[in-house]
């Protein structure tokens, strides 16, 4: 029996700290301006949603409908160039 409390609690930390990671990183999602770039270079953009920065495997599209455009967000330069995820 004491054999099995230890592998128990072990168990029991890791799902909690799994739990605690993934909380965490949700809440350090924050929502981006989204923009529709006019020019490969990023350097002509129109904000039209918001989107997030957080990659869930989902394009943020303008009207968040599978058939919009596909929104940018802003890189370090000022330019509508990395990808923008669905908030």
């Amino acid at each position: 029996m004491k054999k099995l409390i230890v592998p128990m609690l072990v168990i029991v930390a890791a799902a909690t700290s799994a739990f605690n990671t993934d909380a965490s990183a949700k809440r350090s999602s924050a929502l981006v301006p989204g923009f529709i770039p006019h020019n490969a270079q990023g350097t002509d953009c129109e904000q039209k949603n918001n989107c997030s920065d957080v990659n869930n495997g989902i394009v943020c599209r303008v009207g968040q409908v599978s058939t919009g455009a596909q929104l940018k967000i802003m890189d370090d330069n000022g330019e509508c160039v990395l990808t923008g995820y669905k908030p």
